[in-house]
């Protein structure tokens, strides 16, 4: 099994359906019909359209908010749980990031969401490039428009599922890390934290971003990778000195020899800054 999980691009790992029995009293009918008429081989083949079918229909994007999104509910129940809400990065969809949903703690609502941008079927973005006095930045109006989503989304979810709002912590990967930096350092109050994987501070940002209470609550996780060839390990180290200087303390990882990919080795890290909070 590879170190590192592949984020850039929606990658469809295989999985192991398992088979559950039904509940519907029409599902015994239709296995006893397949034993009667075809034997057992129908019965194979039936049991596993009917998982498939069951499992595609658990990955079916909801579409009732201000963004379209995957949810995992938590397996160990509580009144108001805490939440994660993930996003995804460039060229890929809510259902790539939804891929680590079992490595987050049981008792989070784990949500992924899909950016507003339309690439191509599947593929999807929080923004256009654009430069700034030479350096990497976003089209202002698509980080405007993608933020304003995100911030409604937020709200929408912690209201829809009784969600802790003092437990709310928003993560992304590459353009979504970029996303959690945008929405996290300009509306703090709306988070208890952000997670950034392989992610970057855009020059526009930093004159929106004003000194406050919750600011300097805000906790923040930074994960990258030594050998980022698409974000660079310095827009990292960049991001930690900038941070720094509001007399924030975020919680820096560095991972050598590791490229654009998020690492089973960040993802225990952030659990455990997760358990810290």
């Amino acid at each position: 099994m590879s170190n590192y999980v592949e984020c850039s691009e929606l990658t469809l790992n295989t999985k192991t359906f398992k088979m559950k029995e039904a509940k519907s009293s029409q599902i015994p009918m239709k296995s006893l019909i397949c034993r009667l008429i075809m034997g057992p081989v129908a019965t194979i083949i039936f049991s596993l359209i009917f998982a498939v079918n069951n499992c595609q229909a658990q990955n079916t994007p909801e579409g009732d908010l201000s963004l379209k999104y995957l949810a995992r509910q938590p397996t160990e129940k509580s009144e108001h749980p805490p939440v994660i809400i993930l996003l995804h990065g460039y060229g890929s969809s809510e259902a790539d990031l939804f891929e680590l949903r079992s490595a987050f703690p049981k008792n989070y609502l784990v949500v992924s969401a899909r950016a507003p941008l339309t690439l191509e079927d599947g593929a999807y973005q929080w923004y256009r490039g654009a430069n700034t006095d030479g350096q990497r930045d976003g089209n202002a109006e698509d980080l405007k428009d993608s933020i304003a989503k995100v911030k409604n989304f937020i709200s929408e979810i912690v209201e829809k599922y009784h969600a802790d709002p003092a437990k709310v912590y928003l993560m992304g990967f590459s353009q979504g890390a970029v996303m959690s930096y945008e929405v996290g350092l300009t509306s703090p109050e709306l988070l208890t934290g952000i997670g950034v994987f392989s992610g970057a501070i855009f020059p526009s940002l930093k004159p929106r971003i004003k000194s406050s209470p919750a600011l300097q609550k805000l906790q923040i996780f930074i994960g990258h990778g030594t050998a980022d060839d698409r974000i660079k390990y310095s827009s990292a180290t960049n991001a930690d000195a900038y941070l720094r200087s509001l007399h924030l303390t975020p919680s820096f990882h560095s991972y050598p020899g590791m490229a654009h990919h998020i690492s089973q080795e960040e993802l225990a890290d952030v659990n455990r800054w997760l358990e810290g909070h």
